[in-house]
């Protein structure tokens, strides 16, 4: 069993290390074990919510096609917008999804004070990761330019994680992200984009050149970088995928009996994600009160 450091915040230490040491069993072992895992209360409650986030992201789909303007938004409790809330958010959503993904997310962000959040739309079949993350940058300077602000943070869903990585790590998007978020996202590949037709899904393969390549990136950037994943995502495989490797700008958390498509719609996942960008625009406006 692995052992991580106590005073490092890494949402579950004892599930992270399950994770990896699924990844050495190997694909099958790991499917049979989840399997196991399906088959009790838990694993039924975790299935009944995917089903649900899935029937929901379905309704809302036709709807995150509609064109939306960069402009910003009226906080949700009418409260005087601050510096910390200022910061734009700027979403890309997973493979085959489009922004509605975030509604639930965007509404919530909002509500607790946000005031810039919008999302890309793209399609991944006729595009690469590496042209994706170019499509992306230019849609983070136009948030930029739009909102006057130098800095952003970027969240990723599943694929999108992995275009806001290449977008920080391959393109220079470190010098104008503050915080990188991931969510249901294959950091290292997942088998299940053998499935997947399209360029963009061949390079979410293990052992692909994008993901070599952000193997060895990722301890470049010195952005920081909150991954959110669950312990019943279907989707990364193996699951020790869902981790970024230990840092002192990594976290990694841990939301509990929730699949690939019902994070998106989990009050735990909000209240993380918005925890974590409040810290860290505390933190790095903090010499700036004190000067």
């Amino acid at each position: 069993m692995i052992q991580y450091p106590q005073d490092h915040e890494v949402g579950d230490a004892l599930d992270n290390a399950q994770l990896i040491d699924d990844a050495r069993m190997g694909v099958l072992p790991h499917l049979t074990r989840l399997a196991r895992e399906l088959a009790t209360t838990r694993g039924a409650r975790g299935l009944i919510n995917e089903a649900r986030g899935l029937g929901t992201h379905i309704i809302r789909y036709p709807f995150g096609f509609t064109r939306s303007r960069v402009r910003p938004s009226m906080n949700g409790d009418g409260r005087k917008v601050d510096r910390i809330h200022d910061t734009p958010v700027a979403l890309v959503h997973g493979y085959f999804h489009n922004r509605s993904g975030f509604d639930f997310l965007s509404t919530e962000l909002r509500r607790k004070g946000f005031r810039w959040i919008h999302g890309m739309n793209y399609n991944p079949l006729g595009h690469t990761i590496p042209e994706l993350a170019e499509r992306f940058g230019h849609y983070v300077e136009d948030l930029r330019r739009i909102s006057g602000s130098n800095r952003v943070h970027v969240v990723g869903h599943s694929l999108g994680g992995v275009i806001a990585r290449w977008f920080v790590e391959e393109m220079g998007g470190h010098r104008v992200v503050d915080t990188c978020v991931t969510i249901g996202t294959p950091h290292r590949g997942t088998y299940a984009a053998y499935l997947g037709p399209g360029s963009a899904a061949r390079d979410l393969r293990p052992g692909s050149g994008v993901m070599l390549r952000l193997e060895s990136s990722l301890r470049r950037s010195r952005v920081k970088y909150v991954n959110l994943y669950s312990d019943l995502d279907l989707l990364i495989v193996p699951p020790s995928s869902a981790l970024l490797p230990e840092q002192r700008n990594v976290h990694n958390h841990l939301v509990e009996d929730l699949g690939h498509t019902s994070l998106l719609l989990s009050d735990e996942l909000v209240d993380q994600l918005c925890r974590h960008l409040e810290k860290i625009e505390q933190v790095a406006r903090l010499p700036k009160l004190i000067a």
